[in-house]
């Protein structure tokens, strides 16, 4: 199995561990699998020390799936179990040798000293996992911008340009005799407009940019995905594909983190203009739609008219580091199907009718309680 579908599997397990009847589970299987295995030992007339040690490694085993506190009960549990089965007298709980009540203190104090460095390197496992998903996912998001250069350049430019003309027009208003103090205070206006527009352009680059811990909010996906589309909107003209919006206007806030949402669409867009960009007949266009999701949430979609999907290759296009661009990385997809799950959400694609490619995925609605 790949590294990277490594990743994902602890990942997904690690989403389970969070659950509570996950680890409810693993401690009443645990409990059985203890003393289904005690009494096995039992049968097979095996000794002490053997079965001491077989419980030891079933309780260790089991504690790499739950918390330390089940690992604590459980070895509890083993304990209980070799004293029933093994410690004089048998079946019963009361121990009366010393020498079985010493080795019992001991498999005990054993089982909890084990079980809670497992639970460390766990942790420790899991810290690392967590950035390692981190770092990789502002790698792909600093990569998108990096391919958008030129659009966000372009975006900038033209409120710069806006304040340069602006500023000319200002200086003369104010040259002439009498100063036509009226007509330069509307360059001022305009100057201050364009100087806002370029300076929320470079807030929203930066925003992307910034190694941030996930912090999610209540979320306008209306607004995220608007400025998404500023941003591209210079590459989709330089490849002459028309970008169409539909955004309904009664849509709920949703529970997200803005950036890693915006991650998501600007995974899709650029997507849908490299699938569109190297068509040499047909319509070039994409269309972005966000409306209500039934029963709680809201739906995303983004539909292009590219070559669309290759039906064989479809099952793998979520997969890492599949790509079928040859100077793809594979991990747009990818990373973006981790975020929108990891937001309660789902990612799915389609093909487009009559021609290219569907991409859908869900984000659930914003509740007080959620937060």
């Amino acid at each position: 199995m790949h590294w990277s579908r490594k990743i994902d599997v602890f990942a997904m397990v690690l989403k389970w561990r969070s659950q509570r009847w996950f680890s409810a589970a693993v401690f009443v299987l645990g409990v059985i699998a203890l003393v289904v295995l005690a009494y096995a030992f039992l049968l097979l007339r095996t000794n002490f020390a053997t079965a001491g040690f077989s419980l030891l490694i079933v309780v260790v085993l089991i504690s790499t799936l739950g918390s330390y506190v089940n690992s604590v009960l459980l070895a509890v549990v083993a304990m209980a179990c070799l004293a029933y089965f093994f410690a004089q007298p048998i079946f019963s709980l009361r121990v009366e040798q010393e020498q079985d009540i010493a080795a019992l203190s001991a498999f005990l104090i054993t089982s909890i000293i084990i079980t809670g460095l497992a639970a460390k390197v766990r942790r420790k496992s899991e810290e690392e996992l967590r950035d390692t998903r981190a770092q990789l996912t502002r790698f792909a998001r600093v990569a998108i911008l990096g391919e958008l250069t030129a659009s966000i350049a372009h975006e900038i430019n033209q409120p710069l340009a806006g304040v340069v003309s602006s500023g000319d027009a200002c200086r003369r208003w104010l040259a002439n005799q009498p100063p036509n103090i009226e007509r330069a205070n509307q360059s001022l206006e305009r100057i201050i407009r364009d100087a806002d527009r370029a300076s929320g352009i470079i807030e929203r680059v930066r925003d992307l940019v910034k190694n941030t811990s996930n912090q999610k909010g209540a979320v306008s996906v209306g607004e995220a995905v608007r400025e998404v589309i500023l941003l591209t909107r210079g590459e989709a003209e330089l490849n002459r594909i028309r970008v169409d919006t539909k955004i309904a206007d009664d849509l709920p806030l949703v529970w997200a983190d803005r950036i890693q949402l915006q991650q998501v669409c600007l995974n899709l867009i650029i997507n849908a203009i490299e699938s569109v960009k190297d068509l040499s007949s047909g319509p070039r266009r994409l269309l972005v739609e966000v409306e209500k999701d039934q029963p709680d949430g809201v739906l995303l979609t983004f539909s292009d008219t590219g070559a669309g999907i290759d039906p064989e290759k479809a099952k793998y296009i979520f997969d890492a580091l599949y790509t079928t661009k040859p100077e793809g990385m594979g991990l747009g997809l990818a990373i973006s199907r981790s975020i929108v799950e990891a937001h309660g959400g789902r990612l799915w694609a389609s093909l487009n009718v009559p021609r290219g490619t569907k991409f859908q995925f869900t984000i659930p609605q914003y509740h007080e309680k959620t937060a």
